[in-house]
């Protein structure tokens, strides 16, 4: 909030993950200005405690897909906690049409189909395109 304030930041998408060592991270891609590492290392310490920042662009992506990927790498793996993001970066209805794809996921799971979350973002990724309605009635398999 204090990046938006200063209009540094007008976006982010961003994904807790722990370490191989057990600690939190966070992979945060946003949208925004310029932002200078020792500022952010310093405002993040200020709030956190934590007197690490890593900070860098990411190149080579292929766009928006490449970014929606790298995000969803990070996305399947077992979080350490909520991931998040900026409204301004979803659609009205976005939380109702996810929500409805994830309650279908976990009935399949549940019906012992051995469907995986991984799969779930094929789904996602297919009914983004638009292969279905948001009322799922034409679910394919996932490829």
């Amino acid at each position: 909030m204090r990046l938006k304030r200063r209009h540094l930041l007008t976006g982010y998408i961003r994904v807790p993950e722990y370490t191989k060592s057990g600690l939190q991270h966070l992979h945060i891609i946003f949208r925004g200005s310029y932002i200078d590492q020792a500022y952010l290392s310093a405002l993040w310490h200020q709030l956190h405690g934590a007197k690490v920042v890593d900070i860098r662009a990411i190149k080579n992506l292929d766009g928006k897909r490449g970014m929606a990927n790298y995000m969803a790498k990070y996305m399947t793996k077992e979080l350490a906690g909520r991931y998040s993001w900026d409204w301004g970066w979803v659609w009205r209805g976005f939380c109702r049409d996810w929500t409805h794809l994830k309650k279908l996921w976990r009935y399949l799971v549940g019906s012992g189909t051995g469907n995986t979350f991984q799969d779930l973002l094929r789904w996602w990724r297919l009914w983004l395109k638009g292969y279905w309605t948001p009322d799922f009635t034409i679910l394919p398999v996932p490829p």
